[in-house]
């Protein structure tokens, strides 16, 4: 069973890999453009650091391919928070 930060970043990914701006408004404020930031295959949450007003802070380690086609590593850091009781991507980076 996914944690609620790794179900959420992987709905986002797959929203990300298609382009679906309407889903990933869902989940986050901040769209992921498959042409500019390339396509998420896979992830390990390397951390999550809660904070005391609820928020979370997730670092990710994820292999991304490219729109060229090439692959490689990146650290990608989400911030979270409770929206309408459910969790939220307020942004990344």
């Amino acid at each position: 069973m996914l944690s609620p930060e790794a179900q959420l970043l992987t709905d986002f990914f797959e929203a990300a890999r298609l382009y679906d701006t309407a889903v990933m408004a869902q989940l986050s404020a901040k769209p992921m453009n498959p042409r500019t930031e390339g396509i998420v295959d896979a992830f390990d949450i390397e951390r999550v650091d809660k904070d005391d007003d609820g928020s979370s802070r997730v670092t990710v380690n994820a292999r991304v391919r490219r729109f060229d086609g090439q692959v490689g590593s990146r650290q990608l850091v989400f911030s979270l928070v409770r929206q309408d009781g459910r969790w939220f991507i307020a942004g990344w980076k």
